[in-house]
């Protein structure tokens, strides 16, 4: 921010004195000790004749103005056109033949005059944006003597550039830069005016330039911190916190230009860096204590980047100044928190932080915001040095950087000293462990004799387990054959018992209708002979029938139960699971006479015959069917009335595939245990009602016996289904 700027604050606050504003002219009969800003009592007038800079002309068909007022505020103003400004000074007999200077800001060009005689040049003046020369003096001191006359007058030829006009008009920053006003006259006292000059253009930009140097200094060590330490992202804040506060530095490297371009350039750089300053500062300030990031945090973040967004085009300079007071009044109630909580670091934190936010406060309430405070402004700070008041916006922003990187070193030599004992203990731990490895290699060497003895025996005992284990999960495996072939014979002997009752009942029947025969022989009834005769015949047929009926049973189970060639050959693979499917629910029927269950089937008609091994396949539905029985039926014995027990098996082809599905209402699998079914010797059975074998066999006939694969869906409660895909060729 610009010295001048903050000049305009306080200069304006002393203009009451000495100055008395009649309906044309002003009345000087003193100068304040900081100045006078004459920006009232003006008249101006478009055009230009050399005569109307001459002490006796006649201004009185001109128009009063207001110097104070900005650009836009002045909707006659004219851009590429020539003005002429006066003003008549009524001089006190005090003040005659006195020096002194005049201080002036502008954004165009112009050529002073003082009671009619050129007195400077500041750029070249011209109604051509082309040939005009814009120029900025900033107040550089202009010694004039006023003369002995009672009325004297300060003329100003002036113009602006249209082009400089809509750059600065379209950032909205051209109030900032040149105190609200086009043109900008201020009468002081030779030596206030160079003091201030050597103040702003000489002692000013060197401590900015030092200030700046800190910041850059402070960016990179912090950078070079999280460069290395990736998890402390407080580092990174600080660092970008440094590096857009030095950006806001950057004015003292204007002190070169007089093309206002420049200075526009650094007061738009000024206007999106320093919200991003304040956004930074924010992520410090709460991540240095770690502080929740809550709803204000989201708030004042929400305006920095509003600010930067509108900054491009709209003057935000007094919503900038509010942010900033809440930001650093946020980050001061951190401190207090964190010092409330004996946080290390806390009171020397809260310390510089008041202090920041203190200077910080008092320098845009009172020099900023000056219709808040002018009373304040009037009274109190008057009369204190420049140099004071100029360095307090500096401290408000060093302060904070300073403290943090203070309390980040201390943490990080904390942390330093820390590992530093930690690598000692360890180092101690390592020389304390290789004594008792040394020891430990002495007494090992001492024992690998003995171990080697033990191995050898402990090698002998396991060889003669593992003999007894595979006889055993031989007896085990055969012993599940067994007990699948139990089910199945029990299956067989019902599906056998229906035609041997029917073959016992029509036997019965037909000795019944022999005695009834030879009674009607007897008797010469040769009608009814005839008659019983036929119907011993039919009964006979149905014995045939009937007893044919059992034999194919016999030998299609006894077909799908021998042990087989294992060699591959044509099958209906819906008759085999229809046949086992009966087998499996007639021998559990067996078993618990009270059972009963539903048999659904839907089987695709259009299967062909499939190439697999018969008794493979049969025991591997088997297993799944007598799974699947026992799932329902253990539900059964649980569930209400209204519950159905059904098994259903299911087979299509698809992708070159057959799949066969068995699916159930039962119990369900639960899933901490779905993966471990397939394992060898893993049951949910009761012990001596399952070996644990069934669905490890079925695996390996499915997956290794024919190249297919087995998957399984189940849902604890609602049921399980197994679905088996087996290759066509």
């Amino acid at each position: 921010m610009k010295a001048y700027f903050l000049s305009f604050f306080l200069l304006f606050s002393t203009v009451c004195k000495g100055i008395a504003i009649k309906n044309e002219g002003i009345n000087l009969d003193s100068i304040p000790k900081n100045g006078l800003i004459v920006n009232k009592g003006w008249k101006y007038h478009f055009g230009d004749d050399p005569n109307w800079a001459k002490t006796n002309f006649d201004d009185s068909n001109w128009s009063p103005i207001y110097l104070e007022k900005s650009i836009k505020d002045l909707p006659d103003f004219q851009i590429n056109e020539i003005v002429w400004f006066r003003v008549k000074l009524r001089v006190d007999k005090k003040l005659k033949n006195k020096t002194i200077a005049l201080l002036i800001n502008q954004i165009g060009a112009s050529e002073i005059y003082f009671n009619g005689i050129l007195i400077q040049k500041f750029g070249q003046v011209s109604a051509s944006a082309d040939f005009e020369k814009t120029y900025d003096p900033r107040e550089i001191p202009l010694t004039i003597e006023l003369n002995n006359e009672t009325e004297q007058y300060i003329c100003v030829k002036y113009s602006i550039n249209s082009k400089i006009f809509f750059l600065f008009n379209y950032h909205g920053t051209y109030e900032s830069i040149f105190d609200k006003n086009i043109l900008n006259v201020t009468i002081a006292e030779p030596q206030f005016a160079w003091e201030k000059y050597k103040l702003y253009h000489i002692s000013r930009p060197l401590q900015r330039a030092v200030i700046f140097g800190v910041f850059v200094i402070l960016f990179i060590l912090q950078l070079l911190i999280y460069l290395n330490f990736r998890e402390r992202k407080i580092n990174l804040w600080l660092s970008l916190f440094c590096l857009f506060q030095a950006f806001t530095f950057l004015d003292f490297l204007l002190e070169n230009f007089d093309d206002p371009n420049f200075l526009n350039l650094y007061h738009f750089i000024f206007s999106v860096t320093a919200p991003i300053t304040f956004l930074f500062f924010l992520l410090t300030g709460y991540d240095l204590f770690s502080e929740p990031k809550k709803i204000w945090f989201k708030f004042l973040a929400l305006i920095c980047v509003s600010i930067i967004l509108l900054g491009i085009f709209i003057n935000t300079d007094f919503i900038f100044i509010i942010l900033g007071i809440l930001v650093y009044t946020d980050i001061l109630r951190i401190g207090i928190k964190a010092y409330k909580a004996k946080k290390q670091g806390a009171n020397l934190f809260l310390v510089g932080q008041f202090f920041a936010t203190f200077f910080y406060i008092s320098f845009n309430l009172l020099y900023n915001i000056s219709f808040i405070t002018n009373w304040i402004i009037l009274k109190q700070l008057a009369s204190l040095p420049y140099s004071f008041k100029l360095i307090e916006v500096d401290i408000a922003f060093l302060t904070p950087a300073i403290t943090i990187s203070i309390l980040l070193a201390r943490e990080f030599a904390q942390n330093l000293v820390a590992l530093r004992h930690r690598l000692e203990e360890v180092e101690a731990l390592s020389l304390r462990s290789l004594q008792q490895e040394i020891e430990k290699q002495q007494i090992l060497s001492s024992q690998n004799e003995l171990l080697e003895s033990q191995v050898n025996e402990r090698t002998v005992a396991l060889q003669q387990s593992l003999n007894h284990l595979k006889a055993t999960q031989t007896q085990l495996i055969q012993s599940e054959k067994m007990a699948s072939l139990g089910e199945l014979t029990a299956g067989i002997a019902h599906e056998i018992q229906n035609p041997l009752n029917f073959v016992n009942n029509f036997s019965e029947v037909s000795v019944e209708l022999l005695d009834e025969l030879k009674e009607e022989e007897e008797k010469g009834n040769k009608k009814e002979v005839i008659a019983l005769a036929n119907d011993l015949t039919q009964n006979l047929e149905k014995i045939n029938h009937h007893g044919k009926r059992a034999d194919a049973i016999v030998k299609g189970m006894l077909e799908h139960s021998r042990a087989g060639s294992g060699t591959k050959e044509p099958t209906d693979i819906n008759k085999l699971a229809d046949e086992y499917l009966r087998l499996s629910y007639h021998g559990l029927r067996a078993k618990d006479k009270s059972f009963n269950a539903g048999m659904v089937t839907n089987f695709d008609e259009n299967l062909t015959l499939i190439n697999l091994i018969p008794q493979d396949i049969g025991r591997v539905l088997l297993n799944l069917f007598n799974n699947a029985f026992y799932a329902v039926n253990q539900k059964q014995k649980v569930a209400d009335l209204n519950y159905q027990p059904e098994v259903a098996v299911t087979t299509y082809s698809e992708n070159g595939k057959v799949i066969i599905k068995v699916k159930d209402n039962g119990i369900g699998i639960p899933g901490a245990i779905k993966d471990k079914i397939m394992q060898p010797f893993f049951t949910t059975k009761p012990t001596g009602e399952g070996t644990g074998l069934g669905l490890s066999l079925t695996y390996d006939m499915v997956v290794k016996g024919h190249g297919g694969k087995i998957e399984v869906n189940s849902n604890v409660g609602e049921g399980s289904e197994f679905v088996i895909y087996l290759p066509m060729g």
